[in-house]
């Protein structure tokens, strides 16, 4: 390479030029496979959202028609923060380890809640849940590699199982501890997908506007204020 700069001392110049080309095609690239992943995200939530339209719709044209509307939901139970970022009561099964966590100790949630993971009859909401309940103990403690894990856990299981509105609590569940790692367009576009999450839309809008703000505060640069493509 010495040899052919010394004949020619544009040869450096090309070089980077070359280079330059060459990451900026990469960029490119990756950012097409990120609008990709983004519009398949957002046509699973209209599909989604069209599906909990025709829910709310159905209790209507049974009252009009005279017929007995059921629910399972049980109105009376009220909602509590737990550590800033859980909403119980979630599954009855987590209700001990809620509780424990309530009172203040937190290790010993965390022993409640993890055999249950063991088990091989959890349902869906239940496997999901526990996997976001452990996460949010281990963000609370500072374990923030393993309170994303299980977040992404609970993602997986989610996904795979189409169940839309637990995916967007495990996305709530991402975005808080992208939050506190700091990564906070990672932070904002999580809590974007998790925008129609009932209950949670108080916490949502606070920490994505807070996530907003710090990516555009931050220099163009900072690795804070980008998204990282293969985090999806």
């Amino acid at each position: 390479m010495s040899a052919i700069s010394s004949q020619n001392p544009s040869y450096g110049d090309l070089l980077n030029a070359v280079q330059y080309l060459l990451k900026d095609r990469n960029s490119l690239s990756q950012r097409l496979r990120f609008a990709e992943r983004t519009n398949e995200e957002l046509r699973q939530q209209a599909e989604h959202a069209n599906k909990l339209a025709r829910d709310a719709q159905r209790p209507v044209n049974l009252a009009r028609d005279g017929k007995k509307v059921e629910t399972s939901v049980d109105a009376t139970k009220p909602s509590t923060w737990i550590g800033g970022s859980w909403l119980a009561p979630s599954e009855d099964m987590l209700a001990p380890a809620e509780k424990t966590w309530q009172e203040g100790n937190a290790q010993q949630a965390l022993l409640l809640a993890g055999p249950l993971l063991r088990r091989h009859d959890l349902t869906v909401s239940e496997d999901v849940n526990t996997n976001l309940f452990i996460s949010s103990i281990m963000r609370a403690s500072g374990d923030l590699a393993q309170a994303s894990k299980y977040a992404e856990d609970a993602l997986v299981i989610a996904k795979e199982a189409d169940a839309y509105m637990l995916a967007s609590k495990a996305e709530f569940h991402r975005g808080l501890s992208f939050l506190k790692q700091n990564r906070f367009a990672q932070a904002h576009w999580c809590l974007c997908l998790a925008s129609h999450l009932e209950g949670h839309q108080d916490q949502i809008e606070a920490n994505r506007l807070f996530a907003a703000e710090r990516c555009r505060n931050s220099p163009s640069d900072d690795t804070s204020s980008q998204v990282d493509l293969n985090y999806i």
